[in-house]
């Protein structure tokens, strides 16, 4: 199933809500089964078990690390808040971005905003390779020798992952926006593509089954899931 990335952005929103509405633990986790159920229908399938491991892992960590760590546990218990966003914008990165510039300028969006969603999209996977390189410079240079390492310094990740993540993130920023405008995404000249880009009856099925079945969930029938 190919959508229109106006639909993931629609979908997108529509979890946001569903995300801030839900307020008990079953509530997030049939959110979650929801999300992947998304992804599997648009091919994801590995995509949607790697998520719901993590959500598991995430969720058995906050468990664990609850009456020791509580800034850990709850940077954990905010990721795993976060994890239905994350399955739907997984779809809406997976999108070409050419597709993606080409159905915003059709919805007539103002064009920084559609730059700016460009841009972000691109980043993500730039983002964790970074977050990789990171990973074995930290490995090269014996700080958490083992696994459980962090568990015991979980302050450290602070100062090892996210002050290098973030002053790596500013040259990034810099290097895709030059990359953007060399490739002429500030073009004022009608945008083409080769790609699909046209709603259709499914786009409006999927949101549609996807807001029902949150609602649902949100409102206290999700025990019908």
């Amino acid at each position: 199933m190919q959508l229109d990335p106006r639909t993931h952005v629609v979908v997108l929103i529509v979890a946001t809500v569903l995300l801030i509405l839900a307020t008990d633990s079953w509530q997030l986790h049939a959110l979650v089964g929801l999300s992947a159920l998304y992804l599997i229908c648009h091919g994801m399938l590995r995509k949607a078990f790697y998520f719901v491991l993590a959500y598991i892992a995430i969720l058995a960590l906050t468990e664990v690390l609850a009456g020791h760590s509580a800034g850990f546990g709850l940077i954990l218990y905010t990721f795993s808040r976060m994890m239905p966003v994350a399955m739907i914008g997984a779809v809406l990165v997976q999108t070409s971005p050419s597709r993606i510039m080409y159905a915003f300028e059709r919805a007539r969006l103002p064009k920084p905003i559609t730059v700016m969603l460009c841009i972000l999209i691109r980043f993500f996977p730039v983002l964790l390779m970074e977050i990789l390189s990171i990973r074995d410079g930290i490995r090269a240079r014996g700080i958490f020798p083992r696994w459980h390492s962090v568990l015991r310094r979980p302050a450290v990740i602070y100062e090892c992952y996210f002050v290098p993540l973030m002053v790596r993130c500013l040259k990034l920023s810099s290097e895709l926006a030059s990359s953007a405008e060399l490739r002429g995404i500030e073009s004022r000249n009608h945008r083409s593509t080769i790609h699909l880009a046209k709603l259709r009856g499914m786009d409006a099925a999927a949101v549609a089954v996807y807001a029902l079945l949150g609602v649902m969930t949100v409102t206290g029938g999700g025990s019908v899931l």
